[in-house]
């Protein structure tokens, strides 16, 4: 099952993330009360420094983070937790919180998946320090991100809540997690914040379908195959694929199946050729890329 890991940019796509958050706090999990209109929010999220990741699977949003840029208005957190002695005084700080997946998709995949995605926009925001007051159940899953706990469990009263204080130094990001965002620095020329994970086999895309995305892997693998199985291809880590049919306006001409468990940057089709025509550069590799990938096509064929 693919999973999309987004940050939201459409109306539809934050009502979407405001009302799993009611079915997961209010209706799964009896944390928060129930809401007239189904719906869990505060004030952080008319702030422009807010931001939501939401996990999508067949066009639905399962699950969702979210993060919050540090301001004269202060973060979520700051209701929490005094966070401030632990940071230095040039820092540039991000809230974590928000953190839901409903019960049927619950489970490592997801929460890494979102957790990966925060890592990669941290960075591009040159993040300093993260603070997360964290739900204690999902405490060890954090720290092995490189989050810190700052003192024991606590409890907020006035939401019946209890929680633990933590601190990420950006510095001390896990490996993992740090080379994804690195990866995803390097080779995704466009900073889309929108990745997709695949499981080994999965198709990525069909010959025949209409072409509105281009992608560049981040970690794993693709086989590019005719629609009768004969592989055409196989490409890694930086490579850029499915950007023929946005510069042709054509439909996919091959199937592209996921060789390993697989990660990709989406690049949406508009954005894509804006880029381009701004980035005489970056079009110019796209053009030598295609002639490279097309030379060792008739070779592997001849």
């Amino acid at each position: 099952m693919s999973v999309k890991i987004t940050l939201a940019r459409e109306p539809a796509t934050t009502d979407a993330i405001l009302k799993l958050r009611h079915k997961v706090f209010s209706e799964e999990e009896s944390l928060f009360p129930a809401t007239a209109d189904g719906r869990v929010l505060d004030r952080f999220d008319a702030f422009s420094t807010t931001y939501n990741l939401a996990a999508v699977s067949n066009g639905d949003v399962i699950g969702s983070m979210r993060l919050t840029l540090d301001s004269s208005m202060g973060i979520p957190a700051d209701e929490y937790y005094d966070f401030r002695p632990y940071l230095p005084k040039d820092a540039v700080v991000m809230n974590c919180g928000m953190y839901c997946v409903t019960k049927p998709f619950r489970g490592a995949r997801i929460a890494m998946g979102l957790m990966l995605m925060a890592s990669y926009f941290a960075i591009t925001r040159k993040v300093t320090h993260v603070v997360a007051p964290i739900n204690p159940t999902i405490a060890k899953l954090i720290q092995r991100v490189g989050f810190k706990p700052l003192d024991e469990e606590l409890f907020e009263p006035h939401l019946g809540l209890s929680f633990i204080p933590m601190l990420l130094d950006v510095k001390e990001l896990n490996d993992f997690f740090y080379t994804f965002a690195e990866n995803n620095r390097l080779y995704n020329f466009m900073e889309s914040y929108e990745c997709i994970f695949y499981d080994k086999g999965e198709y990525v895309v069909r010959a025949g379908e209409q072409g509105d995305s281009a992608f560049v892997i981040i970690e794993g693998e693709i086989e590019v195959r005719t629609p009768d199985g004969v592989l055409l291809a196989v490409m890694g880590r930086g490579e850029v694929f499915g950007e023929l049919a946005l510069l042709t306006d054509d439909i996919r001409t091959a199937d592209v199946v996921a060789g390993s468990d697989l990660r990709i940057m989406s690049l949406p089709k508009d954005a894509f050729l804006d880029h381009l025509m701004k980035s005489p550069d970056h079009a110019m590799w796209m053009l030598k890329s295609i002639g490279k990938r097309m030379k060792n096509m008739l070779e592997k064929n001849s």
